[in-house]
C-alpha cells in the first residue's frame, strides 16, 4: 500500500503551522493480471511440450495416411487441431530423422493388436453326478451360496422353506 503525505492550506493559516493528511492508495490484489494479454504465450506452461510436439510433427515421414496415425494417438490429434486454429510462424531449423518413442513407432508400422470386443459372461459345462449343466456361470472365487431351482429338485433335497435374504 503507498502512502501520500498532504497538507491543506485552510488548517496552514488557520492554526499556523502545516497538518500532513495521510492518503492510503491501495495496490491491485493479483497484479499479473493487469500485464497485458500479449505477454502472456498463447499456449501458457504447456508451450514447451507443444514445441516438442511441433518438432516431432516437422520430421514425420509416413506411407500411410496421416490422419489415421494421428487419430491413435490422441494427444497428436488436440495438437494438430491447436496448430491449425492458432497462427503462429515457424522460424526453427527442422532436422532430417528423428527417434520415434515405441508407442508412436507401433502405431505408424501397423503393429498394434486388434482391438477387441467384450467376451461376455464366463460360462463353462459343469458336471454333478449324472447332472450336467451345459452353461454354468464361473465364479472366480465369490462366494455366493445361491443353487437353481432345477438344480435343487434334480438332487431332492426336500421341501424349501422361505427365508428373506438381500443380495
Amino acid at each position: 500500500m503507498e502512502v501520500t503525505k498532504a497538507s491543506t492550506p485552510k488548517e496552514n493559516e488557520q492554526k499556523g503551522k502545516e497538518q500532513d493528511i495521510t492518503f492510503a492508495t491501495p495496490k491491485a490484489p493479483f497484479p499479473e493480471c493487469l500485464r497485458s494479454s500479449s505477454l502472456v504465450p498463447p499456449f501458457g506452461k504447456k508451450l514447451a511440450r507443444m514445441d516438442e510436439m511441433m518438432e516431432l510433427f516437422k520430421q514425420v515421414q509416413i506411407n500411410l495416411p496421416l490422419l489415421d496415425a494421428i487419430r491413435q494417438v490422441p494427444a497428436y490429434a488436440k495438437f494438430l487441431k491447436d496448430l491449425c486454429t492458432t497462427k503462429r510462424k515457424l522460424k526453427t531449423y527442422i532436422p532430417k530423422t528423428v527417434h520415434l518413442t515405441e508407442q508412436v513407432s507401433a502405431v505408424l508400422s501397423n503393429k498394434l493388436p486388434p482391438k477387441l470386443k467384450d467376451p461376455g459372461a464366463p460360462l463353462i459345462s459343469c458336471k454333478i453326478g449324472n447332472l450336467l449343466i451345459d452353461r454354468a456361470l464361473l465364479d472366480l472365487g465369490a462366494s455366493i451360496n445361491i443353487l437353481p431351482s432345477s438344480v435343487y429338485d434334480h438332487f431332492r433335497f426336500g421341501e424349501l422353506k422361505p427365508a428373506e435374504v438381500t443380495l
